[in-house]
């Protein structure tokens, strides 16, 4: 195909439009097969650039035959490509916009045969975006919108009247619709809110390869900024002009052929115009795109590591670019500003510059003396263009020697230890390359994903977020938001010590193996290299290795159980290493994903946090067992009970039949609330009460009813129905016959009382468990659809076997989970319930019907059991 395609499908097919009669069907025939051929021609790794071409040049002739068929030579008025299309740019399925010029003479009264024109455009299958006007209205509404006047830059005439096209060109281009400073001023502000509306990062679990930062969008400012004030239309233009030099340019290049790369096969996967990578289409687009699957990685990992890479380069150009057109445009006439600051660096209209080009030569370590200047001097508005070339000119410096450079090492730590700025400075090393180059092994995680619905940043992009959540926990103004963790950072005599184990706790993801002990080795080098002492690198080691046992023991163990809690407290040590491990757990929850903390969550850790604390300090005032910590409960809750006008003895009454696991398994502020439901209730059958969790959108559920087989299953059944999450439940049976569950549910988008009506509805008729089942999965979840493991671990002391489950999450999975418990005569006494993004981690705490812990006949059936279910 090498000027047609339109044409290459006429000579194959023998046939030709009948120029009388217009043939609709050869028309999209016609553009089917070119869809088809361009296809082929991709996956047979075709040059990209020739085929966005194509494909345009192919639109252009549809239009051109269309054109001539319908509108008269002599009518003057011309059809013009615009935007992407007007840059000679066609994704399979991208925009194809138009612009209809009309003379003033035919304004009042467009000819009749245009409107055929255009309806016969959609009746062929072309989805065009078109508007009409005159060379007035042009100038007028790309004077008053500048999305018009940035898509008049992009026009390209495609048929009818050459001389309105030409005085178009002379009056909104030659003419300038916009002042070269405020179209770079408003270009500038465009993209500072669009990377905002995308979390100002282009490392999100689904980038827009079109909006997000580092996209094509990126290049396109770029690319309009230069047409508007240096009459240059493309990357090549701005290379001659002396902009870019040849190996920006190459890069610049080589990453608008990756992303056009990317988005070709996105449009082709998804069969329509796409342009946010979904994570249900990286796999697809990976394996079009030729990534194979390693040992340590699935294809699409590798894939979109090297987008994220691509993006980066991206928006490092453009954040350079865009710097040399502000000292061009804006501060062209501006006399500089110059203050010096030391002999290698000064201040150049508000950034910050090298006195000459060969410092990072002459003086390596000045390439980490920048950020340690701009860290101190905060009103820098940042580094000058040239200087940012000049880093990564130099970024090859940044060898062994350069790391084992005592001077070096000293400036590092000096970044570590600032009161202000460690975020914004990491940050700026990491687009740069130079904290990767510095740190071998965190380079390595740069643009690094994992495939699931869990960690929506890449490994690089989560740790600086969790460093960024460290680092507030030092500010006044954010006190407010985690006012334990803002008493608890005031404490640390050293928080540099925190920010280096935050840097390095995921430092050895996609190695394989245990990532928390390879990390280990990683930061105890850095200690040692960096002199740290022998204590403080044991508390650096001790946090990398443990960055993940806090959250763990709150989400999945019985943190009411003393025996937990010294388990713990054993393994933590001393308060101080507590305190730094409490941060490190809140920041890392809170930078993995933006729906993982809750109030819930934040409780647990909180709780353990406190009961921890005081086993560490107190230990002769700690309850030393179960039952010591039960009688400790029931006083603290009898008085707050007496306190609350229920008299000693209707309280005593109500407990007799309490088992003492009740009272170490529930707080005080719990058994108080449950218990007064229940005096204030005497003589209902089923109960069910509940009330507003810390969080608005969690609830805190009680159900006490007779003891019957198939509550739970009921129970979870109807909160699945009504879309609730259930993140705690807890069971207990009292002596004479009741059943008494509480739930922690989130989700709330019902009225409490509805959810309470359902409950007692669906407890009152037990013989009717409505399957939660029916919902349909979403599809990203089977994207990830794993066999179930389960295992099991038995506490004889408590009489119970502990089954851990991880799946695949699904609607119903809870209820399907009770209903084999109920097959196979299993008692439920607690559960401890996770939801990691497409996977859940539940705990649950498990017994025969007569109370003793399963044996292993008993566990491999109920292995097998819930394995089946789980599985279909």
């Amino acid at each position: 195909m090498t000027n047609s395609l339109l044409s290459l499908w006429q000579i194959s097919n023998n046939q030709k439009p009948n120029s009388d009669t217009l043939n609709v069907g050869f028309y999209r025939s016609a553009l089917k097969e070119g869809q088809a051929y361009l296809k082929q021609q991709f996956e047979s790794q075709a040059d990209i650039i020739t085929l966005v071409q194509q494909r345009a040049a192919f639109i252009d002739q549809v239009l051109q035959d269309l054109w001539q068929h319908h509108i008269s030579a002599d009518v003057p008025i011309s059809l013009l490509a615009v935007g992407g299309y007007g840059r000679g740019e066609l994704h399979p399925y991208s925009d194809i916009d138009l612009l209809v010029l009309l003379d003033e003479s035919v304004s009042e009264q467009p000819p009749s045969e245009l409107s055929t024109f255009l309806t016969k455009l959609w009746d062929v299958g072309l989805e065009i975006g078109h508007s009409v006007r005159t060379i007035q209205e042009c100038r007028q509404q790309a004077e008053d919108d500048i999305t018009i006047a940035t898509n008049l830059l992009e026009t390209r005439l495609l048929c009818g009247d050459k001389t309105l096209y030409t005085e178009l060109q002379q009056l909104t281009i030659n003419h300038k619709t916009w002042d070269t400073r405020r179209f770079y001023q408003q270009k500038k502000q465009e993209q500072l809110e669009r990377h905002i509306k995308y979390n100002d990062s282009s490392n999100n679990l689904e980038p827009n390869i079109k909006e997000s930062p580092g996209g094509l969008r990126d290049l396109q400012v770029i690319s309009w900024v230069a047409q508007q004030h240096f009459d240059v239309k493309d990357l090549k233009g701005l290379k001659q002009k002396g902009f870019l030099a040849t190996s920006e340019y190459e890069r610049l290049d080589k990453a608008q052929r990756f992303l056009w790369r990317v988005r070709f096969s996105l449009h082709l996967v998804a069969n329509r115009k796409q342009e946010k990578l979904m994570i249900d289409h990286q796999r697809e687009v990976a394996k079009q795109l030729g990534y194979q699957e390693t040992d340590s990685r699935l294809a699409v990992e590798h894939f979109m590591k090297d987008y994220y890479r691509c993006a980066r380069s991206v928006s490092q150009m453009n954040e350079l670019l865009l710097q040399l057109f502000e000292e061009n445009i804006i501060l062209a006439d501006e006399k500089p500003q110059i203050k010096p600051i030391n002999r290698r660096f000064q201040i150049h209209n508000g950034y910050l510059e090298t006195i000459n080009s060969g410092i990072f030569a002459f003086y390596p370590y000045a390439m980490l003396e920048v950020f340690l200047i701009l860290q101190q001097q905060p009103e820098i508005k940042g580094i000058r263009a040239d200087t940012i070339r000049q880093l990564h000119a130099h970024r090859h410096l940044i060898d062994k020697r350069f790391r084992a450079d005592i001077k070096n090492r000293s400036l590092f730590m000096e970044i570590i230890r600032q009161p202000k700025g460690v975020t914004h400075e990491f940050r700026r090393m990491n687009r740069l390359g130079i904290l990767g180059a510095y740190l071998p092994a965190f380079g390595h995680i740069v643009g690094q994903m994992q495939h699931d619905l869990f960690h929506i940043y890449t490994v690089d992009e989560h740790t600086l977020f969790l460093v960024r959540n460290l680092r507030r926990f030092s500010c006044p103004e954010y006190h407010a938001e985690f006012p334990l963790c803002s008493e608890i950072y005031e404490q640390l005599p050293k928080p540099e010590l925190l920010f280096i184990a935050g840097l390095f706790h995921d430092i050895a993801k996609g190695r394989g193996g245990d990532h928390s002990k390879l990390g280990v080795v990683d930061a105890a080098a850095f200690c040692s290299e960096h002199s740290l002492s022998d204590f403080d690198t044991d508390i650096v080691t001790f946090l990398v290795r443990q960055h993940l046992t806090m959250s763990a023991t709150a989400q999945k163990f019985d943190i009411h159980d003393p025996e937990v809690i010294k388990t713990f407290g054993e393994k933590v040590n001393t308060l101080e290493r507590l305190n730094y491990l409490y941060l490190l757990t809140v920041a890392d929850i809170r930078a993995t994903n933006n729906n993982l903390w809750n109030s819930w969550r934040d409780s647990l850790l909180k709780q353990l946090y406190h009961t921890t604390q005081q086993w560490l300090v107190h230990h002769d005032e700690v309850a030393k067992n179960t039952a010591e910590k039960s009688q400790y409960q029931q006083a603290a809750a009898l008085k707050s009970l007496i306190e609350l006008s229920f008299s000693e003895q209707q309280i005593i009454d109500l407990w007799q039949d309490y088992d003492p696991d009740y009272f170490l398994r529930h707080t005080v502020d719990e058994i108080c609330w449950q218990s007064a439901c229940r005096m204030q209730n005497p003589t209902a059958s089923t109960l069910v009460n509940s009330r507003k969790h810390d969080q608005e959108n969690m609830l805190e559920i009680f159900i006490c009813t007779q003891d019957k087989p198939r509550i739970f299953a009921a129970t979870t059944a109807c909160l699945e129905q009504l879309q609730l999450d259930i993140l705690d439940a807890k069971i207990s049976i009292t002596a004479d016959g009741y059943a008494l569950n509480t739930y922690i549910v989130n989700g709330l988008n019902q009225h409490q009382t509805d959810i309470t009506h359902a409950l007692e509805k669906q407890l009152n008729n037990l013989g009717d468990i409505k399957n939660a089942s029916s919902v349909i999965t979403p599809r990203k979840m089977k994207l990830f659809e794993t066999t179930p493991s389960i295992q099991f671990q038995t506490n004889e002391q408590q009489n119970h076997t502990v089954m851990e489950l991880k799946a695949h999450d699904r609607p119903g999975l809870l209820s399907s989970v009770a209903q084999v418990f109920l097959q196979q005569d299993i008692q439920l006494s607690n559960a401890k319930l996770i939801t990691l993004g497409d996977q859940v981690e539940d705990v649950f705490f498990i017994s025969t019907l007569t109370g003793e812990p399963l044996d292993s006949v008993e566990q491999n059936n109920l292995q097998q059991k819930l394995t089946i279910t789980l599985s279909n």
